[in-house]
């Protein structure tokens, strides 16, 4: 472990540490200020943010109109970051009373088959609150996630989503071990709207563009028959939201493996791409999802 990772977690404690003392209300308010002075001053995340959002809504929306919904989206992105600092000063009943869901037997009918459940969602809402508040509800998963750099910080992390009683499992882990979850019937929350390699993605069509992405949802969905449901949280106001839980994605089969696998990687993908089209300032424009393109010629 290296002194910068030291300084940097010492730094980045102490200065959110204020917001865990703060009234909760207060600390969101300023945490959507925080979210607008990042909008100001970063200028290279606002114009990845202003180029995904003239990609995904340049032929429907106006410069103007896409400037307010990058805008937006990083006031929820900052209002988000203060709820997942502080979450482990939250308890349940708080979770209960400010999440509503909205499709819950959706779940609990793939649950009951057996298979263990793929829970599918993506940097949307406030993520990392709609998994507290699933767990508050009794529903645990093994969410895979990406470690930090830092190691420190990724400790920090980790300590806070597991706070309400969900694991954890790197992404760098094998399927092996992701297949070792669903065998014990078990459920799985894989984040899979980010940009991929070309080594370890497939291009599916995301907003008329290719996009590449993990396939590992469908992956495992095809090889071991667990069900997909399809999982989005929604902010409805400054601490309040819904969280909207899909029926079980119907699985393509056409007997070609790798057809099938992007096949199903992309009606996954449509599901996100309509609910970023109903809420897009919901959604984490900040992140160059485009990044990988297919070669010119392919």
């Amino acid at each position: 472990m290296r002194v910068r990772h030291y300084v940097e977690f010492l730094l980045i404690y102490s200065l959110t540490r204020v917001f865990y003392y703060l009234p909760h209300t207060l600390s969101l308010k300023m945490g959507e200020l925080l979210g607008e002075v990042f909008y100001a001053l970063s200028r290279r995340r606002r114009q990845i943010a202003l180029k995904n959002l003239e990609i995904a809504f340049g032929t429907t929306h106006s410069p103007s109109e896409r400037s307010a919904i990058a805008r937006s989206a990083c006031r929820n992105l900052g209002k988000s970051l203060i709820e997942t600092i502080r979450l482990s000063k939250l308890d349940k009943t708080y979770l209960k009373t400010k999440v509503t869901f909205v499709g819950l037997e959706n779940y609990l009918k793939a649950r009951d088959k057996g298979r263990g459940v793929i829970v599918y969602t993506g940097h949307f809402g406030n993520w990392e609150l709609m998994a507290a508040a699933l767990a508050a509800q009794g529903y645990f998963a093994t969410l895979v996630v990406r470690p930090l750099d830092n190691p420190l910080l990724d400790r920090w992390a980790s300590s806070l989503r597991t706070c309400f009683g969900h694991t954890l499992l790197t992404s760098r882990k094998s399927l092996r071990d992701m297949m070792k979850i669903l065998k014990n019937k078990e459920s799985l929350a894989i984040l899979m709207d980010q940009n991929a390699s070309k080594e370890a993605g497939v291009f599916v069509d995301f907003f008329g563009k290719p996009a590449c992405t993990t396939p590992v949802v469908a992956l495992l969905a095809l090889k071991y028959r667990a069900p997909i449901v399809p999982m989005f949280g929604v902010r409805t106001g400054l601490d309040e939201h819904t969280l909207y839980i899909e029926k079980e994605i119907e699985l393509q089969r056409t007997g070609d493996i790798q057809q099938d696998i992007r096949l199903n990687t992309a009606a996954i993908t449509r599901i996100l791409e309509h609910y970023i089209r109903r809420y897009p300032d919901q959604w984490f424009w900040v992140h160059n999802r485009w990044k990988t393109q297919p070669h010119p010629s392919s």
